[in-house]
């Protein structure tokens, strides 16, 4: 094989490579078993599904849910709000992991789905009695350092009497719970003795708050705005109407003074945070709509002051609901994904200005927040390949269940390929092409031979020209040109290369050398020979 032939077979093997690679960069195949098991890998299409009424993954976390209510309301009683902390974000995240697996499994139709709803009216419950325990706690040091400051004594009092009937009134759902959570634990034979138990450490916390409370009121649980002795009832009159409702609802607030001016402001409490600030009308009354939005499912109580004046206290109860979250993704480019989605309630109400995470195949998590028409959107930034998202709500302080959307998929293809690689990779080719060109055609042409003189016969007509008044050196210049011209030769070539083509002429173009290079001024004489010769004279005198 000569060396033609071999460069030939080098270029189109290199040529053939750079195809193949870029038909796999554009579209590679990374895996492609189908319907086949082996020790490391396990298609999807050969596993059999669990079976949707499958349990028994979930009664090792109901055990640890109840062993954890147990243990809560324990540290709460004991005024441990440290370990309380640590105690709730651990109940928090096994209700969570409890909450995916009873999805993942579909079984909240059955009596594990009344658990579940349990479970998380517990929680909102523990939540409660522990924050309501902490800020009883310091109030009942406050009361003591107020004393004989009326205006502050009776403020102190007022949010105590409301923080114990709402913890009396949370415990009473709680304890209603009992007897369905005990009936579920023992049908899946749980240990449902730390639930109970629990149930037993919140009504003490609440039996404690009553003891004080009756302790401040001179042994009476009344609420009137006069003093601490007595159970005078207050000009102020307070009610909630109607008493319950849900997310999205409007409750109204309202009431009279008695002894209050048209005009009057009067600050209307939930929870012991106020929530509105109103006049009193010309008939005395007065009114706020509350709108039920990111709040605690259960009891609640509301009071009012004018001045120095405390209304009664009265209680609602907000109702929970379930949610229903969706999920939509939308390709933004070769690396992002555009994430949306609605939050409703069961009755189709928006959920606003919510809080959302998106899991990011089961890990990472991406937060994102509904507009005031429960709409939400994020664009999240991922490697190419295919990715599981779902969209979660955890509904923490709202009076809404918790939801969770149906994994999408998507598949990136990352950024395109750049196109200087394949720009490149031609750039190669044609260079290759044109190497193999240049040394066949320097291999196939004789040596160049010298270039001849042109014979006289073809020689050009002599030129008119005239170098009267011009500087020698210039002079010298139009001749060399001049002479050049007559023999035929390029204008490129340089006196030396005149001289090697036109031996004859050497003498003339290696003196104009000399006047052009070294910077001699020719002579007259000199001048008037190299025009004769330029014009067609005899070269020999050159």
């Amino acid at each position: 094989m000569n060396r033609q032939v071999s460069h030939a077979v080098l270029a189109a093997a290199a040529i053939l490579v750079l195809v193949l690679i870029g038909v796999q960069a554009v579209d590679p195949v990374l895996y492609a078993a189908k319907n086949i098991s082996t020790a490391a890998h396990a298609d999807p299409a050969t596993i059999q599904k669990r079976s949707p009424g499958d349990a028994a993954s979930l009664v090792p976390l109901m055990d640890e849910l109840l062993g954890e209510t147990g243990t809560l309301a324990l540290t709460i009683k004991l005024q441990d709000y440290e370990s309380a902390e640590r105690d709730l974000a651990r109940y928090n995240e096994l209700s969570r992991r409890f909450d995916r697996l009873v999805v993942t499994l579909d079984v909240s139709g059955t009596d594990i789905g009344e658990f579940q709803q349990n479970n998380r009216q517990n929680q909102d419950a523990l939540a409660a009695l522990l924050n309501d325990t902490r800020r009883f706690d310091a109030l009942q040091r406050l009361e003591i350092e107020v004393r004989g400051d009326d205006e502050q004594h009776m403020t102190v009092i007022y949010e105590g009497e409301a923080l114990r009937q709402k913890m009396r009134e949370t415990f009473s759902a709680y304890a209603r719970r009992e007897a369905a959570t005990v009936r579920i634990a023992e049908h899946y034979e749980i240990n449902a003795t730390p639930y109970q138990e629990s149930v037993d450490h919140f009504a003490e916390v609440a039996d404690a708050a009553n003891g004080w409370q009756e302790e401040i009121n001179g042994g009476g649980t009344g609420t009137g705005g006069t003093g601490s002795g007595g159970t005078v009832q207050s000009p102020l009159v307070i009610a909630v109407t109607p008493v319950e409702g849900s997310y999205g609802d409007v409750l109204l607030i309202g009431g009279i003074h008695a002894a209050g001016k048209s005009g009057a402001p009067v600050e209307i409490y939930v929870d012991s945070r106020l929530a509105a600030t109103v006049a009193l009308d010309d008939d005395r009354t007065y009114v706020h709509s509350y709108r039920v939005g990111r709040i605690l499912a259960g009891p609640h109580l509301a009071y009012a002051t004018a001045g120095t004046i405390y209304s009664n206290v009265a209680a609602f109860e907000v109702l929970p609901k379930n949610t229903s979250i969706t999920l939509s993704l939308a390709e933004v480019n070769g690396t992002a994904v555009a994430c949306t989605g609605n939050l409703t309630a069961d009755d189709g109400r928006p959920v606003t200005r919510a809080p959302v995470l998106i899991r990011v195949d089961g890990e990472t998590l991406v937060g994102a927040e509904t507009d005031g028409n429960g709409t939400y959107r994020a664009d999240i930034l991922l490697p190419a390949g295919e990715h599981a998202l779902r969209a979660e709500f955890h509904a923490a302080g709202y009076p809404l269940n918790a939801s969770e959307s149906p994994t999408e998929t998507v598949i990136l293809r990352g950024e395109g390929l750049s196109p200087f690689p394949f720009a490149a990779a031609i750039a190669a080719a044609a260079g290759t092409g044109w190497y193999l060109r240049r040394r066949r055609s320097e291999e196939s042409t004789p040596a160049a031979e010298p270039e001849a003189a042109p014979s006289p016969e073809v020689a050009r007509p002599t030129p008119q020209v005239s170098i009267a008044g011009l500087p020698p050196r210039e002079a010298a210049t139009v001749l060399f040109c001049t002479l050049r011209a007559r023999l035929g030769l390029p204008e490129t070539k340089t006196p030396r290369d005149c001289a090697r083509i036109a031996p004859a002429y050497a003498g003339f173009f290696e003196r104009y050398e000399r006047i052009r290079y070294a910077g001699e001024t020719p002579s007259e004489e000199e001048l008037t020979d190299m025009e004769r010769i330029a014009l067609g004279g005899d070269a020999d005198r050159a």
